[in-house]
């Protein structure tokens, strides 16, 4: 019995011992899970936890995030390449939510585990959670938070390795937001810190690719190159290295060096890179070639066959563009051109290597004088280069210059064309147009016929696997359909491109006049009208354009009455005028520009230019040292208009000097002038004036000014009836002034007020007009313009929501084929207001207007008085949403349009 109790009370000590350790144990657990405890247990449990439960999680999502920028972020290989590239702010957007899930993580470590003790931190994760955290914060493109950061880590952390890579990122974030030289002076702090005895050796090797890339971010490549040429030896990234000798031989290229950049270029094929850096360097290996010691057959040779290749489709651009660089190189003008056509044709993806190849043909075009061609190429240039890129304004400009020229050529060419037939008798003019018409018609006739046999060798070809085919004879595999096979249909799809473009997917996509089709086809119209063979003359009741299989076609647009010939003539020599100029002043082309002035001389020699032209005449023929043919026009100046300007810059060379002078001394005349006229010594200001008038009178700057004080200071000190004759005296001597403007808005006050210079019915018509005026506003009416339909409704009384989808179903049951859109705007605190854009005309928003008004689905259930539907032009709308007066406005819209 003695032994059983001294064996329970054994048992019963050992449970007690366990008890004790156990909760002893939850006691030193609970104890070290406090952040306020700077013990070894404590700071081992912290580091443990904060590592493994919270910034492992956040450091996945970075690298995520890091590998998903490499492997979606674009270069652009027309510049010199950045070290790094960290994408935009669309890039950043689309990495948001792993680098807010990075932010959130950091926070949480820093939050629930950091652990400060002596101001030193004593959880190695909180230090490196900032610095993730700002990593983060620079992925997303917030670059004010990232260096707020990073600053952070740099400063708090002076004491551990990790503030060499806080300063080390500050740099990336200065050089992103173009900080450079804070940017470089944080460089030189790293450089400065290098003999430290915990310096990182991940920062002392990236280092030399920072210094790089600021360089290279300002565009000193040369600076970046020395440095470049450090980092091979310590960059052990693969595709990073890839990266810098791709740089460095785009540097090389662009010094001159081509052998070198060859080298560099072959060093990163041998080190197999990325797909898109592969092909670019095939490409810069290219443009490497030397006319001078290299055999280009082997070069033109590869890049063919990559431009026959399928993996190299998409960038048949640059492939091109390549080519046309060698036959530079080679001095083959004709091939060159061909290649850069072939490289706009073919770019579809590549809107900056469409506008090289663009810009490069439109100066070629522009240096041999084809300016029309020039035109069109920099037109397209200009439409897809960046707005920073390098004499982008200059181009902008001569492109604009282009445009005008070529009007002007187009408006000689088809004025004088239409004046020619106009001029031919009846017969001679049907039978030109009857050969036109026929020849149009052999056109479309062999048009068809190779539209057939192209589609009958396409589908023999796809079932058969016969010649051009990429099929096995015997058909498609997998069956004998051609469209269950992904191969011909890749191969379909290609040759449709090719040929047709990129079309939309819709009904009759291979007619330019669908109307015309739909009409001649049976097919039904929006407002049931149903088009057969006997109705073909008509669409929506109008006459059916004439197409060039008819006479009426090329008779269009000829000139029949007198004033039709003098519109004619007045353009030709208008155009001749502004061409002459444009060769002349704008492109410094004195050849054409003397070609010019001289047909418009031979076809219309009593033109109202012709002292111009004449002046301009002897200018180019001075310039060439043609003395006599200069002298010929000086004397026809000189004879028959001695009193001209130019006869006066001819007889005297210092005529323009002695102007000047005059000029000088006017101004000064015309400020004692107005200083008088501040004064109010208004008769001093006549006398002034006077003098002013008198002896300088051929002054046409301050000859209307002197007139204008003048008629003030008379009104001042005389009847208003002297002051309106001094402004008329003024609004007729100076049409086209500013001053006659500000002239003509007293005379008409005068008018009003005093009846002065018109009769009481007059004055009566100009008072109603003037309420007429008052009532509608400042709008003018212009129903050729665009315009849109507005339906404004009460805010409180009508769901602006549901009538927006009520309507939007009215567009698609009645207007579907018009691409029309629906915006929802607050006008004010009353009105909702429902804009329905855009049509081409007021008729057109007229006939839209007519049909919504009488449906009863959009306004089922809404009273008249809650809404109002009216049209108003695209040059009105701003004006009404500006000044938010509807009654203003309906009046209007009343008296023009209903």
């Amino acid at each position: 019995m003695l032994l059983k109790e001294t064996s329970g009370l054994k048992i019963y000590n050992i449970h007690s011992i366990f008890l004790f350790l156990f909760l002893s144990g939850i006691a030193v657990g609970f104890s070290s899970c406090s952040t306020k405890r700077n013990t070894a247990m404590a700071r081992g449990y912290h580091n443990l936890t904060s590592h493994y439960n919270v910034y492992w999680n956040g450091e996945q999502n970075l690298e995520m995030a890091e590998e998903f920028l490499h492997s979606h972020v674009k270069d652009n290989y027309g510049k010199i390449l950045r070290v790094y590239n960290y994408g935009d702010r669309k890039m950043a957007r689309q990495m948001a939510q792993r680098v807010e899930f990075t932010i959130k993580k950091a926070a949480l470590t820093i939050q629930n585990h950091s652990m400060v003790f002596g101001r030193k931190e004593k959880v190695k994760w909180v230090q490196e959670s900032y610095l993730m955290m700002g990593k983060a914060f620079f992925y997303k493109h917030d670059f004010t938070a990232a260096r707020r950061v990073f600053d952070f880590v740099q400063k708090k952390y002076n004491y551990s390795p990790i503030h060499y890579f806080g300063t080390l990122w500050l740099v990336k974030t200065y050089i992103e937001t173009k900080q450079f030289g804070k940017a470089e002076a944080a460089l030189n702090l790293l450089s400065s810190q290098l003999p430290d005895k915990d310096f990182p050796k991940e920062v002392k090797n990236a280092l030399p690719l920072e210094y790089a890339d600021l360089y290279l971010a300002q565009g000193n490549a040369a600076a970046a190159y020395p440095y470049l040429e450090k980092s091979i030896a310590v960059t052990r990234d693969k595709d990073l290295l890839s990266r810098v000798y791709f740089i460095m031989g785009q540097i090389n290229k662009q010094e001159g060096d081509l052998e070198q950049a060859g080298r560099y270029f072959s060093k990163v094929l041998k080190r197999n890179p990325p797909f898109q850096m592969d092909f670019e360097a095939r490409l810069y290996l290219a443009k490497c070639y030397d006319a001078a010691s290299g055999n280009s057959k082997f070069i033109m040779k590869t890049l063919k066959k990559m431009a026959r290749k399928n993996q190299y489709l998409d960038f048949r651009d640059q492939i091109y563009y390549a080519m046309a660089e060698v036959a530079e190189k080679n001095k083959n003008d004709s091939l060159m051109v061909h290649y850069l056509r072939l490289s706009v044709q073919y770019s579809k993806k590549d809107p900056y290597q469409k506008s090289l190849s663009a810009l490069k043909l439109a100066e070629d075009y522009f240096r041999h004088g084809q300016y029309a061609s020039s035109q069109a190429y920099y037109d397209t240039a200009v439409q897809f280069l960046p707005k920073d890129y390098p004499r982008f304004s200059e181009i902008k400009t001569k492109a604009g210059v282009l445009a005008r020229l070529v009007q002007y050529v187009e408006t000689i060419r088809r004025e004088d064309s239409l004046l020619h037939l106009a001029r031919m008798d009846t017969a001679s003019l049907y039978a030109k147009i009857d050969q036109k018409i026929a020849r149009y018609k052999a056109a479309q006739k062999e048009k068809e016929k190779e539209a057939e046999q192209l589609a009958d060798n396409r589908t023999a070809a796809s079932f058969s696997g016969g010649p051009g085919s990429r099929l096995p004879a015997g058909g498609p595999r997998g069956g004998g359909w051609y469209f269950y096979n992904p191969v011909a249909l890749s191969q379909g799809y290609t040759e449709f491109r090719k040929r047709w473009g990129d079309r939309q997917l819709e009904d009759l996509w291979c007619i330019r006049d669908k109307h015309t089709a739909m009409a001649a086809s049976g097919v039904v119209t929006e407002n049931n009208t149903v088009f057969g063979k006997r109705k073909r003359k008509t669409i929506s009741g109008k006459p059916r354009p004439a197409g060039p299989e008819t006479r009426a076609f090329y008779l269009k647009g000829l000139p029949k009455t007198l004033a039709d010939f003098q519109r004619a003539d007045s353009l030709i020599v208008e155009s001749y005028n502004k061409l002459g100029f444009i060769y002349l002043e704008d492109l410094h082309d004195t050849a054409d520009a003397l070609k010019t002035y001289r047909n418009l001389q031979k076809k219309y020699p009593d033109n109202k230019y012709k002292l111009q032209n004449w002046y301009y005449l002897y200018q180019i023929y001075t310039g060439l040292g043609k003395t006599s043919e200069a002298q010929h026009y000086k004397s026809l100046i000189i004879q028959q208009a001695p009193g001209s300007l130019y006869a006066r810059v001819l007889n005297d060379p210092d005529y323009y000097k002695k102007l000047q002078a005059g000029h000088r001394d006017a101004e000064k005349l015309y400020t004692r002038t107005w200083q008088a006229f501040e004064r109010g010594q208004y008769y001093r200001v006549i006398n002034y004036a006077r003098r002013g008038l008198q002896k300088y009178a051929n002054d046409t700057v301050t000859a209307p000014q002197f007139m204008y004080l003048r008629a003030l200071s008379l009104g001042k000190v005389e009847v208003p009836d002297t002051l309106y004759t001094a402004l008329r005296q003024l609004i007729k001597t100076y049409p086209h002034h500013p001053l006659a403007e500000r002239a003509k808005a007293i005379v008409k006050m005068l008018q009003l007020e005093y009846g002065i210079g018109i009769t009481e019915k007059e004055r009566e018509a100009l008072l109603a007009a003037q309420k007429r005026k008052k009532a509608i506003g400042d709008y003018v009416f212009n129903k050729n313009s665009p315009h849109f339909v507005v339906l404004l409704s009460q805010r409180n009384m009508v769901n602006a929501r549901a009538l927006k989808t009520r309507l939007a179903d009215f567009n698609q049951k009645y207007f579907r084929r018009q691409p029309l859109q629906i915006n929802n705007l607050m006008l004010n605190n009353q009105y909702t207001l429902l804009l329905v854009k855009t049509f081409a005309t007021g008729d057109e928003a007229m006939k839209y207007y007519r049909k919504l008004i009488r449906d009863p689905y959009v306004f089922s259930g809404i009273s008249r008085q809650n809404y109002r539907l009216f049209v108003i032009s695209k040059g009105n709308y701003p004006l009404f949403y500006k000044n938010k007066e509807v009654k203003v406005y309906l009046q209007f819209f009343k008296e023009y349009y209903k």
